[in-house]
């Protein structure tokens, strides 16, 4: 056995509160310690790692490459730990979390990190919720799901929650196989096809009617709006209707052959994809260990 001698799970619960608010401030008060404990704290398992895990940017700190690769373990050695524990109580059977996901990783990032889960923790209960943003930002406020995965909130949205990072997504404009205006320009296509936007509450509305309004088609009418590919791929697939919705709603149906995809030539058609949570999301073991889940499968991709 190679765990240093002198290593407590209180090094760990601490590293993982740094990791998880992205400062000692807020870890601190998170563990009601003060500051300068919980810095030593974390000194002592640096020198017990032989590693720093932490790059020092002024009052913040982030995870370095070595601190995140001890993230995903730790997570699943605490999680491991506390499922054992619950075992032992007879609770472990009852443990039950909730996530809503948003279409962009609905049928692209997320079943895989649910398989992974459902197989390393058969014991716990994964409840589903899908639905658009603010739908999904208000459960997540009322308690009712324990983690989004999806879009970043608009900022009049993150107050009392935190984002984690995880990729860009490209807005795109997609139509069946073999539309007319395949291999022309955009605007073209725009001008003379119906057009499928995101609904008004999608995150996403806002940076389309911006290309819109840079291509002169402001004050567009759209034929239908909806993120749900259910619906749109049906409408797509029996009329020469566009459709403008995130690459990984469709990414799969674009691979297949299914649908085309426009070039839209613009820069700012991307947005930020991550977990939201409230700021005590994390501190549940099985949450923290989905959460693990997901960064592994977007650094498995690239």
């Amino acid at each position: 056995m190679t765990i240093p001698t002198g290593l407590k799970l209180r090094h760990v619960e601490a590293f993982l509160a740094v990791a998880d608010l992205g400062g000692l401030s807020a870890a601190a008060r998170a563990r009601h310690v003060s500051q300068p404990a919980l810095s030593k704290t974390i000194a002592d398992l640096e020198t017990l790692v032989g590693a720093r895990l932490f790059d020092r940017t002024g009052r913040s700190v982030v995870l370095n490459a070595e601190g995140r690769a001890f993230r995903r373990h730790a997570l699943q050695a605490v999680s491991s730990l506390d499922t054992g524990i619950r075992a032992l109580g007879g609770a472990g059977a009852g443990d039950r979390i909730a996530v809503g996901v948003l279409p962009t990783v609905a049928g692209s990032l997320f079943p895989q990190v649910a398989i992974d889960f459902a197989r390393a923790r058969p014991e716990v209960q994964v409840a589903v919720t899908t639905g658009p943003n603010r739908y999904l930002i208000d459960r997540l406020r009322a308690g009712e799901i324990d983690l989004m995965i999806g879009r970043m909130p608009a900022a009049d949205d993150m107050p009392g929650l935190r984002f984690d990072y995880l990729y860009e997504d490209r807005i795109d404009l997609v139509a069946r196989a073999g539309h007319p205006f395949a291999g022309r320009p955009a605007a073209e296509a725009l001008r003379a096809c119906p057009v499928i936007l995101p609904e008004s509450g999608a995150i996403i509305r806002e940076t389309v009617e911006k290309y819109l309004g840079v291509i002169g088609l402001s004050g567009l009418r759209p034929a239908f709006e909806t993120v749900s590919l259910a619906f749109a791929r049906p409408l797509l697939q029996r009329s020469d209707m566009l459709w403008f919705i995130s690459r990984g709603v469709v990414a799969h149906e674009v691979a297949a052959g299914a649908l085309h995809r426009f070039t839209l030539d613009s820069g700012f058609m991307t947005g930020a994809v991550g977990m939201t949570a409230r700021h005590s999301g994390y501190q549940n073991p099985q949450v923290a260990y989905l959460a693990g889940l997901v960064h592994d499968a977007v650094a498995s991709r690239g």
